[in-house]
């Protein structure tokens, strides 16, 4: 069994790359009408970081029944790496909706 540091670093990896795509989409939609897509990621991440846990627990029991690869990627991790990588969506997805909403009022 690997450290639980170790099994960690694939969730932070993963949500690292999710933060540069966030950046990435905030600047590329500023130009434009970005208020309606805040919103909507803002609900989006709110809701995820309000139900982090069930929506975890929910799917990592899902992917243990799963392919193998799948099963073993997402064991390496448990149950509540799984749970904070849904909180860590959801804070992204949050920042990402504010600074939208923000800059689009300007």
């Amino acid at each position: 069994m690997k450290a639980a540091g170790e099994s960690m670093r694939w969730v932070i990896a993963s949500l690292a790359v999710l933060a540069v795509w966030m950046a990435w989409l905030v600047y590329a939609v500023l130009p434009g009408p970005a208020r309606f897509l805040g919103g909507f990621l803002l609900a989006i991440g709110t809701l995820n970081g309000l139900l982090y846990k069930r929506t975890g627990r929910t799917f990592f029991a899902r992917t243990q029944s799963s392919r193998p690869l799948v099963a073993e990627f997402w064991a390496r991790s448990g149950e509540r790496g799984v749970q904070f990588f849904f909180l860590g969506i959801g804070v992204i997805f949050v920042v990402g909706g504010c600074l939208l909403i923000i800059a689009g009022a300007t």
